[in-house]
């Protein structure tokens, strides 16, 4: 083995001697090739751990100094967004979040709030507001409507009925079909240990 190669190639990654020995014998004795698959295996890492594609982990990894924690870390502390891609990119429109009943935020290692614009939220917006009347849990006080400026309280048996009645929703557009049904992948998801469903428009 070129002891020469596996210096040079320990300055470039951070791998231990048994580690840099394997990858050259693999790569015959090829710096680069090392190196490419050294990162390869990484990004793909953190595509599994951050459940996301090679792209995202890809860039992450690169603005993180291929750092794997940190790029698994930015990529968890990224908002989703929910759209059918027909939108602009606004930044109006309704970011949804789950609560528990003392009305605090779950403490997750993703972000588990999502962010849906208002274009594509009219797709769904009949469906939140055929359950009012409803009462705040905060205040007692009975809300008349859907507050498209302010925040909307969903408790779990409530939201469970708007995922109902969104399944029904009929559209022949492919795009409004995914955004359907990442809709009530995200409610389903988050209904199951949610006590509230917090719609918050900042119209």
């Amino acid at each position: 083995m070129d002891n020469e190669k596996i210096k040079i190639l320990r300055s470039k990654i951070a791998v231990s001697l048994n580690v840099a020995v394997e990858l050259l014998k693999k790569n015959n004795n090829d710096v680069l090739l090392c190196e490419q698959e050294f990162h390869g295996i990484n990004i793909q890492t953190i595509s599994q751990k951050a459940e996301c594609d090679y792209k995202t982990a890809n860039e992450s990894y690169a603005l993180c100094n291929y750092d794997i924690v940190k790029a698994i870390e930015r990529i968890n502390q990224k908002q989703v967004i929910i759209t059918t891609g027909n939108t602009t990119d606004s930044k109006i429109g309704f970011v949804l979040w789950p609560e528990n009943a003392a009305g605090e935020f779950y403490k997750t290692t993703k972000r588990n709030d999502v962010f849906i614009h208002t274009e594509d939220f009219d797709i769904i917006l009949k469906e939140f507001q055929s359950v009012f009347p409803l009462k705040n849990p905060w205040n007692n006080d009975i809300e008349d409507k859907f507050d498209p400026v302010g925040n909307n309280f969903f408790d779990n048996k409530t939201c469970r009925i708007i995922v109902e009645k969104i399944s029904h929703i009929k559209n022949d557009d492919e795009k409004v079909q995914f955004f359907l049904k990442e809709v009530t992948n995200w409610l389903d998801d988050k209904l199951t240990y949610a006590d509230y469903i917090v719609v918050y428009g900042n119209l």
